[in-house]
């Protein structure tokens, strides 16, 4: 029995159960999406409330809390180590930097808080190209690590906008944090501790003053994890909730924030659509492709390979999104970066697929 839980928790298990939650919650986002769009462009929809606002900081909580368990299962089994660990940081560090570069370079000054939007990386729609692309298990490995470092690095740039934060709340946060670490651990609490303490960090960062996302990801990393016979904390925690929010609270979350009229609103600059498209797409392709096709021999992959994983990585929407509602909601430049940032998705998803089938192709052929 006991072998069958290790094998059932290994790296590579989870890995291909990971993915292929995210491949289908994938077809839910883009679906989500496209009725936003339509609902907003033909029947001038728009829905914004107390309770839109809720369910909104519930999927941003719960989404953050799955990337700091999936950060910490990464360095727990081993994939973010050595060469591997030190090409998917210059990745990360180079699809960061260079999207923010373009973005604050272009863009109007009152808009440049929005650089925040376009550096991280969706993962749910990365993982459907890597399916449709035919991305090898290990192009596929580094690009779902460069999304999750993207994302970590995604929180930290969302922990940027609070204004003045209330003090008292932000040592009650790490205090939160630092108790459940030790709890967690001594009394073998397991999925509704967790969760219980994640909506408590999530409403404390809001009384700070602050974006939730970094205290749901520090609650995610500091569960404990691996096990070698039974599934730890944190595999049971991200096995009960992955489902549910990528494959129900994200589409809702891109569904309510993405009733944007395709049309330029009075007052914003229609040339922001195409800044956000250009820092987004070659944004990261030159800072992610670029970085991978300087190391590839580290990674023991192609030039194709590297590009596309690339450009895989521009497909930013939810988390794109994430930052646009944290950076310009309400001013006039929302609704065109969001824009932007839908041009730069279906972009991104077209060339992601070609590349990762030519290199594919490629890849058949010298074998």
């Amino acid at each position: 029995m006991k072998h069958k839980e290790r094998k059932a928790y290994s790296p590579v298990g989870f890995l291909e159960r990971f993915v292929a939650v995210e491949v289908r919650a994938a077809g839910l986002i883009f679906g989500a999406a496209i009725l936003g769009v339509l609902l907003a462009t033909f029947g001038d929809f728009y829905l914004h409330n107390s309770f839109t606002e809720f369910v909104s900081e519930v999927a941003i909580g719960s989404f953050f809390l799955l990337v700091g368990l999936e950060l910490r299962r990464e360095f727990a089994s081993g994939t973010l180590s050595g060469s591997t660990l030190r090409v998917a940081l210059m990745a990360t560090a180079g699809g960061m930097l260079f999207p923010a570069l373009i973005f604050v370079s272009l863009a109007p000054t009152a808009a440049r808080d929005g650089w925040v939007a376009v550096v991280a990386t969706d993962i749910a729609i990365a993982s459907a190209v890597t399916a449709l692309g035919l991305f090898r298990n290990v192009i596929r490995a580094l690009l779902l690590t460069v999304a999750v470092l993207d994302d970590l690095g995604g929180v930290l740039a969302l922990a940027t906008t609070g204004k003045s934060p209330k003090i008292v709340y932000v040592l009650a946060v790490i205090a939160v944090v630092a108790i459940f670490a030790w709890s967690i651990r001594k009394f073998n609490f397991g999925v509704l501790y967790t969760l219980a303490i994640t909506a408590l960090v999530v409403w404390l960062m809001l009384r700070a003053g602050l974006h939730p996302s970094l205290g749901a990801f520090a609650v995610g990393f500091v569960v404990p994890h691996f096990d070698p016979d039974n599934p730890s904390v944190a595999e049971r925690v991200e096995e009960k909730i992955h489902p549910y929010v990528a494959a129900l609270l994200l589409p809702i979350f891109v569904f309510l924030h993405t009733m944007i009229p395709v049309r330029v609103p009075d007052g914003a600059p229609a040339n922001l659509i195409f800044v956000t498209i250009l820092a987004i797409v070659v944004g990261k392709a030159l800072g992610i492709g670029g970085v991978l096709v300087l190391t590839r021999k580290l990674s023991n992959i192609s030039a194709f390979e590297a590009l596309a994983v690339g450009f895989a990585a521009a497909a930013a929407l939810t988390v794109a999104l994430i930052g646009v509602d944290a950076t310009l909601a309400d001013t006039p430049y929302e609704k065109v970066v969001s824009l932007g940032i839908l041009g730069a998705t279906a972009i991104a998803v077209v060339l992601g697929v070609t590349a990762g089938r030519l290199a594919k192709a490629s890849h058949h052929d010298l074998t």
